[in-house]
C-alpha cells in the first residue's frame, strides 16, 4: 500500500519510517536537520557564497552544525572550520568528489584519521585523472576510506543516474560495492527533493534500494546559494566556466538549491527519520584541525644526531670564523636564540633553509636573505647577509616566544635559476614538500572581464567596458569609483546595471586556485596527509590551502623567490671573471667612497630600488654617506611615510635644518639613528620594551596591532596597556600618553629595518659595480631581462650618456645576448624583435663554418623566414656587407 502526499506530488511508502536505520541518538539541543551537501564559492565557479558567510547564514536559521562538501577539494575547509569554531558551530567537513565515469560522491570526515584519508585520496585522484580534471578509482575508494562516511550523491551522482536510466541490477551492483568498501554503518543513500519532476521517483527507486539492503536514509539539498535570489549569481558564475574556460558543466535547473531552513526542508523532504539522521551524522563527525600548532619540516640527520646540537655546533662554528674576536655581546645574542629556535622545534627548519642555500651556493646561483628573518644572528652565520649585530637588527621581530604564527623565511634567487633550485627541493623532499596555492578572487576588471564574456559580449564591448579599471579596485566598488575616477563616467560601463549587480554580488569570492610564486610547503612526514594535493601546469605538486590556511594548521612555509637583480649582478660578474676579476661582492667593504659619491648624484639608473625618479629625489635629499643612509631610504621611499610628513621631517633633521627631539631621554638610544622618527617596526618594539616594560613578545602584539586592528577599540586597550605599563615604571602619565601618540602616529609607516637591511645590501652592491665596472653593469642588466623600472632603451641611452659605445646587433659579431667587444658593448642578437633563441642558435651554429660576406651567402647558409632577415637589415645588422657576391667584387 501507498500513501498519496498532497503536499509534494510524490508517492511515500507507508514502511518508510520502518525501513529509514537509526545511526545514533542525536545530542539533545541539537536540530533534527543539518545540512550535509553544501558548495561554498570554493566550488570554484559554481558555489556564490564564502565559508564564512554559510556560517553567519547556518547561525542565523539556528542550526547548531552546518556542513561544507566542496568539489574536488578542501580548499575552503580551514576558514569554515575557524569561523563556525569562533560562531559556536559545529563543523562537518567533507568533499564531492568525482568518480573515475564523471559520477560524484560526497564523503564527510568523522576523524583525524578521515582527514588525513580523504586529503590523500582527494590527491590520488588529481594524480589518477587528467589534466585538471581529478578522477577517484573504486581502488583509491577503497585504501582511503578509513575515518568517512559515505552520501551516496546527488543528481551527478552514480545512483541517481542508474535510477533515471532504468538500470537496476547496476545500482544494486554499485550500492553492493560502497557497502563493501564503506561499511554499513558509514554509508547512506541520499535523497533530495528541488520540485523537479522526476525526483519523486528518484526517491522512492532510493527507499526501495535502502530498505532492500538494510542501509540509512539521508535528505539533504545540495546547496550552490544562500538565498533564491541567488540563482541569477549561480547561472552567471556557471556561464563564466561555459565561456571562459570552455568547461561542459550545467547550472542547477532552478533556484530550489538554496540554503533551506528546517521547516522547509521537511515540507520538502517529508521523511523525518532520513532529515533526523542528517543529525546523527553531524553527532558522529569529531574533527579537531590542528589551529595553532606548529609541525617543523623535515630535515634528513644522521644515525644519532639531533638537529639541535647540528644547529648549534654549525652556528658557533661560524660565529668563530665571522668574528675575530668573538664579542661577548656575539655569543650571548647567539645563545638567547639558539635556545629560543630550541624550544620551537623549530632547529631543522633553519638547517633545511641552509641546505637549500648549500646548494645554491656550490652551483653559483646568487641567493640572498630577505624579510624579518635577516635580523636573526643564526641566520647571518649559516645563509650570510648583513650582520644584525652592527646594524641593530632584532631578532625578535623575526621570532619571539609569544609569537602564536610560524615564521617564514624568504630567500632570493638568481630568477633565471630559481627552478633549479625548487627542483632541487621537490627532489630531495618528495612526499613531504609542494608549492603552497594563491586563491584567485574576483576583483573588479577581471569580474567585469569574465561577466562580459558570460553575458556574450564581443571582445571589443568587453575592452570598451573594462577600460579604465584600476586592477587592484574591489568590484564591488566600481559604482563608488565614479566619484574617485571621473574617466569612468565616460565608458559604457555605468549602463550595465545587472553586470554591475553581479559584479558586486561576486566580489571577493574565489574563483581559480593558482599557485604562489615561491612559496613552498615542507611537511615533517607525508604531506598528503595533511593538505589536499594538486599538479600545477609546471609539474609541482601544490597544496590546496593558501598560505594562510596552511599556517594555521601549522605547516611551514619557505619562499625560493626570483630576483632579477641578482641575475644582472652574476651576469656583470661572469664578465669580469673572464677578464681574471673575481669579485666577492658579499666581502666588499661598505665603506666604499666611490660608491657613495654615485648614490649621491642619483646616477642610479639601473641601481637596485633607488633608480626611480622619486627615489633618486630622495637620495639627494639624504645624501647617504654611510650604509644606514640606505637602509633609511629604503624605508621611506613608500606610500605611507610619501603620504604623511615623514620624509620631510626626516630629510630636515638629516640635514640639521630641523632640531631632533625626545618625548623623554631614555628614547634617544633608540631613535638617534633615525633623527628622533620612528622608522622601523623594531623601533616600536623597542620603545615598547623599554618605556611600558613590555616584553618583546608583547611588543610584537602592540605593533601588529597597531599596523594592523586600529579600530578605536583595539587602540584604546593597547594605550591604556601602555601607559599602565609606563606609569609602573616611573614614567609620569603625561611622557607616557606623548610617547603612545608618537609611536601610535608613526607605527602604521614603520618597515621591517631587516628588511630594509637585506635590500639595502643588494643596492649597495649594484652600485659599487655600476661606480667601479660601468661595462659590465650595463651589459649585465640588458642580458637580465627586465630589471627594474626602465625598457632596456632607457639603460643602453644611459650606458651611451655615460660615455660608453653601444654597437648594434650584427650576424657576424653578435652572440645571442650582449656582450663587451673593446670597451664596448655590443647588443645581442636576441634583441632583434621576433628572433628567439632557436634563430639565434641557427645563425650562430653556421657561424662558426666562418663569417657572412654578403646578403645573399647569409640568406642561403641560413633558413630564417623572411621577415625575420627584413628586421635583421631594418637593425642594420648586415652593416657593411653587400647585397651579393657581384655587387661586392664590382663595389
Amino acid at each position: 500500500m501507498v500513501s498519496s502526499n498532497a503536499t509534494t506530488g510524490y508517492i511515500l511508502p507507508l514502511a518508510a519510517t520502518k525501513t529509514t536505520r537509526v545511526a545514533d541518538k542525536p545530542h539533545p539541543e541539537s536540530n533534527m536537520f543539518t545540512h550535509l551537501h553544501v558548495h561554498s564559492a570554493f566550488s570554484f565557479l559554481y558555489g556564490t557564497f564564502t565559508p564564512e558567510a554559510l556560517v553567519q547564514r547556518a547561525k542565523e536559521k539556528g542550526f547548531n552544525s552546518i556542513a561544507l562538501t566542496d568539489k574536488n577539494g578542501l580548499y575552503g575547509a580551514v576558514r569554515f572550520y575557524k569561523a563556525a569554531r569562533a560562531e559556536a558551530v559545529k563543523p562537518v567537513i567533507g568533499s564531492e568528489i568525482t568518480l573515475w565515469d564523471g559520477t560524484s560522491l560526497v564523503l564527510l570526515i568523522t576523524s583525524l584519521t578521515g582527514y588525513e584519508n580523504l586529503c590523500r585520496l582527494i590527491s590520488r585522484a588529481y594524480k589518477e585523472g587528467s589534466g585538471k580534471k581529478p578522477a577517484c578509482s573504486l581502488e583509491t575508494l577503497a585504501q582511503f576510506a578509513g575515518g568517512l562516511i559515505c552520501l551516496t550523491g546527488g543528481r551527478e551522482a552514480r545512483l541517481q543516474r542508474l535510477i533515471r536510466a532504468g538500470k537496476p541490477e547496476a545500482a544494486h551492483y554499485w550500492l553492493e560495492m560502497l557497502k563493501e568498501i564503506f561499511g554499513h554503518e558509514n554509508l547512506f543513500v541520499e535523497i533530495q527533493h528541488h520540485g523537479l519532476a522526476n525526483d519523486g521517483s528518484i526517491i522512492k527507486a532510493a527507499a526501495g534500494l535502502a530498505r532492500e539492503f538494510g542501509l540509512f536514509l539521508v535528505a539533504t539539498n545540495d546547496v550552490a546559494f544562500l538565498d533564491k535570489e541567488d540563482f541569477q549569481i549561480h547561472q552567471r558564475l556557471i556561464g563564466i566556466q561555459q565561456m571562459v574556460h570552455h568547461r561542459d558543466v550545467r547550472p542547477v535547473p532552478n533556484d530550489q538549491f538554496y540554503l533551506k531552513a528546517e521547516n522547509e526542508m521537511k515540507s520538502a523532504v517529508p521523511w523525518p527519520e532520513a532529515l533526523k539522521n542528517t543529525a546523527r551524522i553531524a553527532e558522529r563527525c569529531h574533527l579537531e584541525l590542528p589551529i595553532g600548532k606548529t609541525f617543523a619540516p623535515y630535515y634528513p640527520l644522521q644515525e644519532g644526531a639531533t638537529a639541535d646540537e647540528l644547529l648549534a655546533r654549525l652556528s658557533f662554528s661560524a660565529l668563530a670564523a665571522k668574528y675575530k674576536p668573538v664579542p661577548h655581546r656575539a655569543v650571548v645574542r647567539l645563545e638567547r636564540e639558539l635556545a629560543l629556535i630550541r624550544r620551537r622545534g623549530l632547529s631543522g627548519y633553519f638547517l633545511l633553509v641552509k641546505d637549500v642555500r648549500d646548494f645554491a651556493r656550490a652551483r653559483g646561483i646568487r641567493c640572498t636573505v630577505r624579510g624579518s628573518a635577516a635580523g636573526s644572528l643564526v641566520t647571518y652565520l649559516l645563509l650570510g647577509g648583513v650582520d644584525p649585530l652592527a646594524h641593530g637588527l632584532l631578532f625578535e621581530r623575526f621570532l619571539n616566544e609569544g609569537r602564536s604564527d610560524m615564521p617564514d623565511m624568504d630567500l632570493d634567487f638568481d630568477s633565471l635559476r630559481r627552478d633549479e633550485v625548487l627542483a632541487y627541493v621537490m627532489k630531495k623532499y618528495a612526499g613531504k614538500a609542494a608549492m603552497v596555492a594563491t586563491i584567485c578572487t574576483f576583483r573588479a576588471r577581471g569580474a567585469v572581464r569574465k561577466l562580459g564574456r558570460a553575458f556574450g559580449y564581443s571582445c571589443e564591448k568587453i575592452n570598451r567596458l573594462s577600460a579604465f579599471l584600476p586592477c587592484y579596485l574591489k568590484s564591488s566598488q566600481i559604482k563608488a569609483a565614479y566619484r574617485v575616477f571621473p574617466e569612468l563616467k565616460e565608458t559604457p560601463l555605468k549602463d550595465e546595471g545587472e553586470l554591475l549587480n553581479i559584479a558586486a554580488k561576486i566580489s571577493g569570492l574565489p574563483y581559480q586556485l593558482s599557485v604562489h610564486p615561491g612559496g613552498v610547503i615542507i611537511a615533517p612526514d607525508e604531506l598528503a596527509s595533511r593538505v589536499p594535493l594538486q599538479i600545477s601546469a609546471g609539474g609541482f605538486p601544490v597544496t590546496q590551502y593558501d598560505k594562510s590556511d596552511a599556517g594555521a594548521i601549522g605547516l611551514v612555509k619557505l619562499d625560493l623567490l626570483g630576483l632579477r637583480m641578482h641575475t644582472a649582478i652574476q651576469k656583470a660578474l661572469d664578465l669580469l671573471a673572464k677578464r681574471a676579476i673575481f669579485l666577492d661582492l658579499d666581502a666588499v667593504s661598505l665603506n666604499d667612497e666611490k660608491t657613495y659619491r654615485l648614490l649621491r648624484t642619483t646616477e642610479t639608473v639601473g641601481v637596485f630600488q633607488v633608480e626611480s625618479p622619486g627615489q633618486r629625489q630622495l637620495l639627494g635629499g639624504l645624501q647617504p654617506k654611510r650604509f644606514s643612509d640606505i637602509i633609511a631610504e629604503i624605508s621611506l621611499f613608500r606610500p605611507g611615510p610619501m603620504k604623511g610628513d615623514m620624509i620631510r621631517v626626516y630629510v630636515r633633521r638629516r640635514n640639521g635644518k630641523e632640531r631632533v627631539c625626545y618625548p623623554h631621554p631614555d628614547l634617544e638610544p633608540i631613535l638617534a639613528e633615525t633623527y628622533g622618527v620612528v622608522l622601523f617596526q623594531e623601533q616600536v618594539q623597542k620603545i615598547s620594551h623599554r618605556i611600558a616594560g613590555f616584553s618583546f613578545a608583547e611588543a610584537d602584539r602592540l605593533r601588529l596591532a597597531m599596523t594592523k586592528d586600529r579600530s578605536s577599540g583595539a587602540m584604546e586597550k593597547i594605550k591604556s596597556s601602555f601607559i599602565q605599563g609606563a606609569i609602573g615604571r616611573g614614567y609620569s602619565k603625561k611622557v607616557a600618553e606623548e610617547v603612545f601618540a608618537m609611536v601610535a602616529s608613526f607605527a602604521g609607516y614603520g618597515f621591517c629595518k631587516a628588511h630594509a637591511a637585506s635590500f639595502a645590501h643588494i643596492t649597495y652592491q649594484s652600485a659599487f659595480l655600476k661606480a667601479h665596472y660601468p661595462l659590465e653593469f650595463y651589459i649585465g642588466l640588458l642580458n637580465a631581462g627586465h630589471v627594474g623600472s626602465y625598457p632596456k632603451s632607457v639603460i643602453v641611452n644611459e650606458a651611451k650618456r655615460r660615455g660608453i659605445e653601444v654597437l648594434g646587433p650584427h650576424v657576424n659579431y653578435s652572440e645571442t645576448d650582449c656582450r663587451a667587444e673593446n670597451g664596448c658593448i655590443r647588443i645581442g642578437l636576441s634583441a632583434v624583435n621576433g628572433l628567439g633563441s632557436r634563430f639565434c642558435e641557427r645563425i650562430l651554429e653556421e657561424r662558426k663554418r666562418g663569417h657572412f660576406t654578403s646578403i645573399k651567402e647569409f640568406c642561403l647558409r641560413v633558413n630564417l623566414p623572411r621577415e625575420i632577415i627584413l628586421r635583421l637589415f631594418l637593425v642594420g645588422a648586415f652593416g657593411g656587407m653587400p647585397m651579393n657576391e657581384r655587387r661586392r667584387a664590382h663595389g
